[in-house]
This record gives structure tokens, C-alpha cells and sequence, in this order.
């Protein structure tokens, strides 16, 4: 009699009770399928990483035959650093199980964050390849963001996040239109000339924040960038743009333009933050390229490229 498949997982145990719950009754969905689980909990920032590099680089024949992270987009990012730094040359595959505040990488695929449809895409293991951003040598799977959003990500209330979800974002924002001083940002797209910007978004995923459209060509199977350009500087422009993004208008707005590229330089006041996939990964000046080895992400049954 074969041995049951195994599956290792990933998680943050100081998640709200809600939340467990969803990892509780994925597990049982997939013990009901046959699978053997390994939960990992986190301890300390930087664990999931550690955790993911340390499983990827395990022989082949003793590491699980799926690794899988459960929580948001930024324990995500975590792992997915750790696989991206990973020395095996026998890649691993992950799955998301999504159990953050905005799920936009759970959106960007397809998956419902419904335990019925977290455990078949788990237990199929049907697998697509991914191309993975940089930001200074730092993986990201959706976007990288330099201007408001990273100075709102840089100040965010995380007690208030914890309370209020999304919500938190907003007030942030909304802070950041009376703080913020609005310089320019000088970018370059893959050796071309030189753009000035108030804001940019590198984009591998056309979802921000949800499922409002920044970048509606950007695929995470594409080996390359959308280049999201903020040229209006401002509060009242700034807000002009929180609008046409919560209408869906985003891309069709005056001083928005999206350019292609794999290659992206991006200089600014000196120690400006990083954004990326909604943690900070670091400080201006910014280069952002492409991964050299895509990763394998598990894709729900409906996936399309």
C-alpha cells in the first residue's frame, strides 16, 4: 500500500479565530481526501521564509509533496522569498490557502476563499508556471510600489488593521493626502529614457488592493512587467485616482500610463520605502527585474493564463 501524499502548511497561529477555522476545515477536507498534514507554525517575522527555503531544500525524497501557505498576501510574499532562495535544483510547488484581508493573490488566479475550493485545488495539484518580480534582490508575486501606497504601507496602523481590515488602508491613504510631499520619481524602463513619475506601480498582477484594476494586460505567467505611471501630482489628483480605481476606471484615467518592460530602475528622495505585495522589502533607489526561476503555484480547476 503507497504511502499518503503529504502536505506541509504553513501558518500564522495568532490569526483570528475566524481564520483558523478556515485552516481547521481545510485540513479536515484533505485528511478526508487521503492527505497527510504537516502544520508549521509561525513564530517571529521572516519563519515562513525560513521554513519554505529550509522544506524546498530537503532531498527529494524525504520533503512533502506540496507545500502550502496559509494566510494574506504578505506571509505569501514571505514564502515565496524562501522558495525563491531556495538551492534544489527539483523545484516545489506551493498553494495558497488565502486568509488575509484583501486575498489579492487568491483574486489574480481564480481561487474562492471557500474551503471546498481551496481543498480541490490543493488535492489536484494542478500546477502553473509563475514568473516572480524583484525589488532589490526581494521576490514578489503581484506588484511593487513606490510613492503613496509604499509610504502608506510604510505607516500603516497594524493594530487598527488588525481590527478593521481594508479599513485600515483607507485612513492610511487618507493621512497620506495631508502628509505626503509629493516628489518625483525618476524611472527607467528597461534602458529607455528617463520618465518622471508622482507615483508608480510595477504590476505583475492586474489586482491591487482587492479586485480594482490597475493593470488590466499584467499576467503572473507573463515574463514581464506592467509599469503603472502616476504623472499627476497632488492631493486633489491623488484622490481623483483613489476614485476612477474604486470605479474601475483606473486605466482609462488622465495622467495614468502603462508601459511594458522586465528591467525597471526607479530613484527618488534617498531611503524612500519599497512596497511590496503590501510589506516593505526596502529602500530607494529601486531595482526591480524579473526572478530568474519562475515558481510553481497551484491554480484552481477554472485557471486561465
Amino acid at each position: 500500500m503507497s504511502a499518503p501524499p503529504r502536505i506541509a502548511i504553513i501558518f500564522n497561529p495568532i490569526a483570528g479565530r475566524s481564520r483558523r477555522l478556515v485552516l481547521e476545515d481545510v485540513c479536515d477536507r484533505l485528511a478526508a481526501r487521503g492527505w497527510a498534514v504537516e502544520l508549521k507554525p509561525t513564530g517571529a517575522r521572516g519563519d515562513a521564509e525560513r521554513f519554505a527555503r529550509e522544506i524546498a531544500d530537503l532531498p527529494a525524497d524525504s520533503r512533502p509533496d506540496l507545500l502550502a501557505v496559509a494566510g494574506g498576501d504578505g506571509t505569501i510574499g514571505e514564502a515565496i522569498n524562501g522558495l525563491v532562495a531556495a538551492t534544489s535544483a527539483q523545484p516545489m510547488s506551493i498553494g495558497i490557502i488565502p486568509m488575509g484581508t484583501a486575498n489579492v493573490l487568491a483574486a489574480e488566479i481564480g481561487l474562492a476563499v471557500n474551503v471546498d475550493a481551496i481543498a480541490a485545488a490543493l488535492d489536484a495539484r494542478r500546477t502553473q508556471a509563475v514568473h516572480i518580480g524583484r525589488a532589490n534582490g526581494r521576490a514578489f508575486t503581484l506588484m511593487a510600489g513606490v510613492g503613496v501606497d509604499a509610504h502608506v504601507v510604510a505607516q500603516l496602523n497594524v493594530a487598527l488593521k488588525r481590527r478593521i481590515g481594508k479599513g485600515a488602508y483607507v485612513i492610511g491613504a487618507l493621512k497620506q493626502v495631508f502628509r505626503f510631499g509629493f516628489p518625483t520619481y525618476r524611472v527607467q524602463i528597461d534602458g529607455g529614457p528617463i520618465l518622471d513619475a508622482a507615483s508608480v506601480i510595477v504590476a505583475k498582477g492586474r489586482f491591487y488592493g482587492g479586485k480594482h484594476v490597475v493593470a488590466p494586460l499584467a499576467r503572473l505567467t507573463s515574463p514581464s512587467f506592467q509599469i503603472c505611471l502616476f504623472e499627476r501630482k497632488g492631493a486633489l489628483h491623488m484622490l481623483r485616482y483613489a476614485l476612477a480605481l474604486a470605479l474601475g476606471r483606473l486605466p482609462r484615467a488622465r495622467g495614468y500610463r502603462i508601459l511594458e518592460g522586465r528591467h525597471v530602475t526607479i530613484d527618488g528622495p534617498a531611503q524612500d520605502p519599497i512596497q511590496g505585495d503590501g510589506d516593505i522589502l526596502g529602500q530607494l533607489p529601486a531595482i526591480i527585474d524579473i526572478a530568474p526561476r519562475p515558481i510553481r503555484l497551484v491554480m484552481p480547476s477554472g485557471f486561465r493564463p
